[in-house]
């Protein structure tokens, strides 16, 4: 027996070696699924229910038992299907791998379970009732080492074998508690020490060192942070042309302010002393400690926490944690200085911080001075200290040279092109504005032109100014005597302005800007009642894209009850809704490629990969509707485009609502003067009904909501009235514009 798992374990290691040779991190691709897709992710929701309701679940009656099925399960699946987890990955193989050490001796156990990646910042790991136990990637790249990673797992583990999910799902019953996944993993203090001293068990068995236990501990209080804690250096932004001054940077370092000891009286979970006490207190019960940190190699944890770290860089970006990228590139180059994804999630996270801070927003993007901590906290005080002119001038700088450094590249060509058109529709921007001379030059001239006793009386000095050419010195930045060190970013674009093919493609962009500022202003010229007529055409001539394939990505729906979602009926709802899309446009000629959930099963790993990056590309353009958000994924929504033949992407969602709102006064007033009640009461039945269709059409080349619609019925959504508007949607969209 200890043979065939020896040889399973070598085969798994020879495995995943061979995967991870595939990752590099000069070229890193964000995390995929591998292999067959899980029945985890494939079954419908219901059937899992009903899969489920044959099992037994302790103390649970019939009808508790159902609650719980239905909020565990829904709950799971939204997980699942969000686009942050994927399976059968380098990560999730090594999780697995450090699981089949803890569970060498209980291979019944090692069955029931199956692990999957989540891609997270949040430093978090938890387990379902169903045998999921989730790992974060925010949690592996704060590691130390794999012995910690071990820990994490045996807790996890210990929650499930305990059916700690089930119990707190009793307790928040009977205190009408959430019962949603992420709240069920919230347990009690006597669970986590009931995790933890069960966790112990399997961590010693395994032969895990002792000494990585309490570290590990340490790992958790200040996860919060960024994964190293590391000084930036204040001539971390600028370059040969730009001078940044030191005072856009604090002058005092932010403390940490987390603690051991916090006052866990309002918390579930017990504080972090008093888990290291508990464990400290059980170590001393085993006398056969062994002092294994790795059992898959050092290098091999450390590649893996890499992926991690690379990771969450993406993350911060799709979550518009900018500030937080930036940090994270920067610790992330000291290994990999020629990555060329750290040299695209740079430009992409300075374009994301230009847009927001145009558009007036850039608090949401990075801390209050109040919650600042750590080193981090010099990026966060920077980018808040900076002036609009100012963030956008370092913004175009830092774009600007990246595209230099790797001019053939295509996702960083198509980036510093957004910073061309974000700068060109701002009349505050003005190339002129801008000097010919750096930084250093300029303040040379200054301190030249202050330090002369006279000036010499030249031929060229005799000339008679005029008083244009006066005023005009006064507001150049080339002139000494307006040299002011605050405005830095003056001097820091003087070979841009020089360059020929730079002023060609801003004008380009120019020319644009200022075609649509004179449609919008002869629209502001027209009356309300033209004005409503022209939006009215144009929202018709949208729809008209001529389109003749589309990739649909499956619907959403939602059918309320009483202000309640029921998912059970959503679901079925939603089972109906794709079939009624893909009937009605073909129905229209129009050639649809379903991305759905429904569609898993046959068409597997690729479709489910597709779908999620389809996922956090509508998560990011949902968040801002004041501009066009560059998509993170931009390669792989590339070559999306490329096997499908489309650019364009669909997006429905509809919402079900019953709510007859009974009037009980006029009720009232309907029995007193009868026959009026047998025709009130039906009548509020029946207009109880509501349901509203959503669409958007994505165009995933250029980043943006091309069409948007909506279409509301006072009835039912029978399959009749939704393919008839689907269908009449589907006809408008494969139809040309018309001709003016």
């Amino acid at each position: 027996m200890k043979i065939n798992i020896l040889i399973l374990n070598i085969f798994l290691v020879v495995s995943i070696v061979n995967v991870c040779a595939q990752q590099d991190f000069n070229n890193f691709k964000t995390l995929k699924s591998v292999g067959p897709i899980p029945n985890d992710f494939s079954a419908l929701t219901y059937e899992k229910i009903d899969e489920d309701l044959k099992k037994t679940k302790g103390n649970l009656t019939y009808g508790q038992e159902k609650i719980f099925l239905q909020g565990i399960h829904y709950g799971i699946d939204d997980i699942l299907h969000s686009g942050m987890v994927v399976y059968g990955d380098e990560i999730s193989e090594y999780i697995q791998l450090i699981a089949n050490k803890l569970l060498e001796s209980n291979s019944k156990l090692k069955s029931e379970l199956r692990f999957y990646t989540l891609k997270s910042n949040e430093s978090n790991a938890f387990s379902t009732d169903q045998g999921m136990i989730f790992v974060t990637t925010g949690l592996i790249s704060q590691l130390t080492n794999e012995a910690q990673l071990a820990f994490v797992l045996a807790h996890e583990i210990s929650h499930y074998t305990e059916k700690h999910v089930v119990e707190t799902f009793e307790y928040h019953t009977k205190n009408k508690r959430s019962t949603n996944i992420r709240g069920l993993s919230i347990y009690s203090k006597e669970k986590e020490f009931e995790a933890d001293r069960l966790g112990l068990e399997l961590y010693n068995k395994a032969g895990y060192s002792k000494e990585e236990l309490l570290p590990s501990f340490d790992v958790l209080m200040y996860s919060y942070l960024p994964f190293d804690e590391v000084e930036l250096p204040k001539s971390y932004f600028e370059s040969a042309y730009l001078f940044v001054p030191e005072s856009l940077f604090p002058n005092k370092k932010y403390e940490i302010k987390a603690v051991e000891d916090y006052d866990d009286s309002r918390s579930s979970h017990p504080n972090i002393k008093k888990r290291k006490e508990q464990i400290e207190n059980e170590i001393d019960k085993f006398t056969n400690w062994e002092d294994n940190i790795f059992f898959f190699s050092q290098s091999k944890f450390e590649y893996i926490r890499n992926i991690c770290r690379f990771e969450s860089v993406r993350t911060d970006i799709l979550d518009a944690n900018y500030a937080d990228a930036i940090y994270s590139i920067f610790l992330l180059e000291k290994e990999y200085p020629k990555s060329i994804y750290l040299k695209r999630m740079k430009a992409q996270t300075w374009l994301g911080l230009a847009q927001y801070k145009k558009n007036g927003n850039i608090n949401e993007t990075v801390n209050k001075n109040s919650d600042l901590e750590g080193e981090i906290a010099a990026v966060h005080f920077f980018i808040k200290k900076l002036s609009k002119d100012g963030l956008l001038t370092i913004a175009l700088r830092q774009i600007y040279d990246l595209k230099k450094e790797s001019p053939e590249d295509k996702q960083l060509l198509a980036i510093y092109d957004y910073m061309l058109k974000e700068l060109s529709d701002l009349k505050s921007f003005k190339l002129e504005s801008f000097s010919k001379k750096t930084f250093n030059e300029a303040a040379h001239d200054f301190i030249e032109k202050k330090n002369s006793v006279a000036v010499l009386d030249t031929a060229s000095n005799k000339k008679t100014s005029s008083k244009y050419d006066k005023i005009k010195s006064k507001k150049s930045a080339e002139n000494p005597d307006n040299f002011d060190s605050t405005k830095f970013y003056l001097y820091g674009i003087s070979d841009l302005i020089n360059d020929s093919l730079f002023i060609k493609e801003y004008k380009s962009h120019k020319s644009i800007s200022l075609e649509e500022e004179k449609l919008k202003e002869d629209f502001d010229k027209l009356s309300y009642k033209e004005q409503k007529a022209k939006l009215k055409l144009e929202e018709e001539e949208k729809l008209k894209l001529n389109a003749k394939e589309l990739i649909v990505v499956e619907p959403m729906v939602f059918s309320y009850k009483k202000g309640e979602i029921d998912l059970l009926k959503s679901e079925k709802l939603k089972h109906n809704f794709s079939q009624i899309i893909e009937e009605s446009a073909t129905e229209a000629g129009v050639k649809v490629y379903s991305i759905d959930r429904d569609h898993l099963a046959v068409k597997g790993t690729e479709v489910y990969n597709e779908r999620s990056v389809l996922f956090s590309f509508m998560q990011q353009v949902s968040r801002e509707d004041n501009f066009n958000i560059f998509p993170v994924d931009y390669e792989y929504l590339q070559e999306i485009k490329t096997n499908y033949g489309t650019q364009r992407v669909m997006f429905t969602w509809v919402e079900s609502e019953y709510d007859a709102n009974i009037d009980f006064f006029s009720m009232y007033l309907a029995t007193i003067f009868y026959p009026s009640l047998p025709i009130y009461l039906p009548m509020k039945l029946m207009s109880g009904h509501s349901t509203e269709i959503n669409l958007i059409i994505l165009d995933v080349e250029k980043g943006k909501i091309e069409v948007g619609s909506n279409y509301y019925i006072k009835d039912t959504p029978k399959k009749y009235h939704l393919g008839a508007h689907m269908f009449n949607l589907f006809k408008k969209i494969g139809s040309s514009k018309s001709v003016n």
